[in-house]
């Protein structure tokens, strides 16, 4: 029985019933999205966002099926008692290392042990809005979308914060400081740019690119904390953290350190805050 439920989750049929239901639920719900963006939100700005939170939901909650059920994979999370309380009670700007294939999925399966993944959301490039079905569903939900001109970025991370801070129920809002996901090649480069500027040399990290995070400090301020989120999984792990992976059926095990700070006790000045 158990090599016959391995074969189904292995299935190509099965893979591709899989995506032809997420895209065609994808776009049913772009299409909702669409017309409440158009003829609610203009007047009702906070309904709009409570009836996106549950479309968001829908459409998230089909890939943390896949990771938590489907390939019954396996999330520790080490958290203290204290921290633990506030999970899923105030708006948080996530700070995450992206180190894994699969990091941001990872992360959406905390978001839905605690309750907030219709609301979970990110910094983007811009050109991911234009993306049918997840791109699309990141637009109307008012995902942060960035341009990378920083004088442009600041404008639109201040705007639309502003407006995530509004939100009636939790946000959480995801940036990956390092800007890009971490490999041998980058992580050498990394370690050279840092020892030709006498900065300290990462060991497991990309060194992080502070400017969205000094631009959007001002606005969470007093109104948010920050969690220091650190994601691991285990190099001689016989099951490698891929998409493809979990779509197979295969069961990975991940380890989630989070540790929340307070944004009034982060530092005010901006070259201070970078530094932190």
């Amino acid at each position: 029985m158990a090599g016959l439920w391995a074969m189904i989750k292995q299935s190509t049929l099965v893979h591709l019933c899989f995506a032809i239901s997420y895209f065609t639920s994808g776009l049913v719900i772009n299409t909702v999205q669409c017309i409440l963006y158009f003829g609610l939100k203009p007047f009702n700005k906070r309904l709009y966002r409570k009836i996106g939170y549950y479309l968001c939901y829908s459409f998230y909650s089909q890939l943390v099926f896949l990771a938590d059920w489907w390939s019954g994979s396996t999330l520790y999370v080490y958290i203290s008692d204290e921290d633990l309380k506030y999970c899923g009670k105030e708006h948080v700007l996530l700070l995450m290392n992206h180190t894994y294939e699969i990091d941001w999925l990872v992360g959406w399966v905390f978001c839905e042990k605690v309750g907030v993944l219709g609301n979970c959301k990110a910094y983007a490039k811009k050109v991911i809005q234009y993306i049918p079905t997840i791109g699309w569903a990141w637009k109307f939900a008012e995902f942060v979308f960035l341009e990378r001109s920083f004088d442009k970025d600041k404008e639109i991370i201040g705007r639309q914060i502003k407006e995530i801070m509004d939100y009636p129920d939790p946000v959480w809002l995801l940036l990956n400081a390092e800007g890009t996901r971490f490999t041998e090649k980058k992580h050498e480069a990394s370690v050279k740019f840092a020892r030709d500027r006498g900065m300290v040399e990462l060991k497991h990290h990309l060194i992080p690119r502070t400017k969205g995070f000094t631009a959007s400090l001002p606005n969470l301020r007093g109104r948010s904390s920050v969690l220091d989120i650190q994601l691991g999984i285990a190099k001689d792990s016989p099951v490698k953290p891929t998409i493809f992976n979990i779509l197979n059926g295969k069961p990975i095990t991940a380890h989630m350190h989070v540790r929340r700070i307070p944004t009034e006790s982060l530092p005010e000045a901006e070259e201070a805050a970078a530094e932190w």
